[in-house]
């Protein structure tokens, strides 16, 4: 297959994704086929970029472009992203932050506003009628520190660190030497997804900061899709530089925890003192933001929090009703919670361990192709992407709590590969 068929493959299912995920969950299909579909597609999407990066891409024409549809672009950007926060505020307007509905964004102004007093973030919750220990690492609830202070939504800054990632893809697609189509389908893709989300779902912006969350993943696969120049470029200032986006998701949501020695494992063998200042940086990231100021003072506050999350997840779970996350055609948790026998909490550690296994056995496939076809491989950046895909059907299709907000994070990263399949079209030129 060539590497145009793979990549029109990928478009295809990403807009699959997109659609099972909004407007057309459950339409057609019960929850649990639509939650078998989201997997398979996730799958596919991941396996279609690992292969595409075996191959040549073709060779094509250089198209010229003129000032005025660059400007027209540019233009077209800088609209939408209004238009993106004009529907933002629709939402988060008429959804007040208020802990009877959800008690994230409450929590992430308790943790700051005790920073701002001098106080430990990390003790126990008691303002909210009930006791809630902490879970969430530094970088879930430090960014929001400037709305504590100058005292605005909270959620606003979650859009702003989508908005500058999102503008980032747009402008790496608008500098690059791409068709005009390809320019024009990766600048509209993003606030497309944006706004369809916010059409086609109950709060999912409203209630969370997880856009906050799939901008730091965007800009960290951002930074995949030119890991050809950390591996040329200074040691020493790339790796800090990769290392800090790194830290990003690391110590807010470490969806791809299990997928990093992998990658890790690839900058070693290319490039060895990218790879060492690359994890010295983020030692040193991680006690400066983490260990220093937080965890020194109480270690358990990491599986705290973990034990946090489970707790809450087996609450959920021994509820009679079938309703809820576990029932809105995401995930397989709905699976083991109905159809596995022994006590609830017996269940919900056999999914625990299920995601646990499939995602490293879905790092380690990855590895073993790595390490027999790494002389092969001509795109780098696509199939470090595609294996990260792969990875998130598996850690996100057996996660305890599929709440659709968590999907945020791997639809989006979509945008990015698509992204750098036209990129490495363009390099072959």
């Amino acid at each position: 297959m060539h590497f145009r068929l793979y990549r029109s493959l990928f478009i295809v299912l990403l807009f699959c994704e997109i659609l099972l995920l909004t407007s057309q969950r459950m339409r057609y299909m019960a929850h649990r086929e639509n939650a078998l579909v989201m997997i398979f597609i996730t799958i596919a999407m991941g396996v279609l970029a690992m292969l595409a990066a075996f191959r040549k891409s073709e060779h094509r024409i250089e198209e010229q472009y003129g000032g005025w549809e660059s400007r027209l672009m540019k233009i077209v950007a800088l609209i939408a992203v209004p238009l993106c926060a004009f529907h933002f505020y629709r939402e988060i307007s008429v959804i007040p932050i208020a802990v009877q509905i959800s008690d994230i964004v409450p929590t992430i102004q308790v943790m700051n506003d005790r920073i701002l007093n001098g106080q430990y973030a990390y003790n126990i919750i008691r303002d909210f009628g009930y006791d809630l220990s902490p879970t969430y690492l530094p970088l879930m609830w430090l960014p929001f520190l400037p709305a504590a202070i100058f005292h605005f939504d909270e959620r606003w800054v979650a859009f702003v660190i989508w908005a500058i990632a999102a503008l980032l893809v747009v402008r790496r697609a608008q500098l690059g030497k791409l068709s005009t189509e390809a320019k024009w389908l990766l600048t509209a893709l993003p606030f497309f997804y944006f706004i369809l989300i916010e059409e086609s779902t109950d709060a999912t912006y409203g209630n969370t900061i997880e856009l906050m969350i799939a901008g730091f993943y965007m800009l960290f696969a951002l930074q995949l899709d030119k890991i050809r120049e950390y591996l040329a470029g200074d040691p020493r200032k790339k790796g800090a530089l990769l290392a800090f986006f790194i830290i990003l998701c690391l110590l807010s949501r470490y969806s791809f925890l299990l997928w990093l020695p992998f990658f890790f494992l690839i900058v070693w063998v290319e490039n060895r003192k990218l790879a060492l200042s690359t994890t010295a940086w983020a030692f040193l990231y991680v006690m400066l933001i983490y260990v220093f100021p937080f965890m020194i003072k109480d270690p358990s506050i990491y599986l705290n929090g973990i034990k946090h999350y489970s707790e809450g997840a087996l609450l959920v779970w021994l509820q009679p009703e079938k309703v809820g996350p576990l029932y809105e055609g995401l995930g397989m948790a709905n699976i083991f919670r109905d159809e596995l026998g022994g006590e609830m909490a017996q269940r919900l550690s056999a999914l625990q361990r299920w995601q646990v296994l499939t995602s490293l056995t879905a790092t380690g496939l990855c590895t073993w192709i790595w390490w027999k076809k790494r002389a092969q491989i001509q795109h780098l950046s696509l199939f470090l992407l595609g294996s990260l895909k792969f990875y998130f059907a598996f850690f996100y299709g057996f996660i305890q709590m599929p709440y659709i907000y968590l999907m945020l994070t791997p639809c989006f990263l979509s945008i990015v590969i698509l992204l750098s399949f036209y990129r490495e079209q363009e390099q072959q030129v």
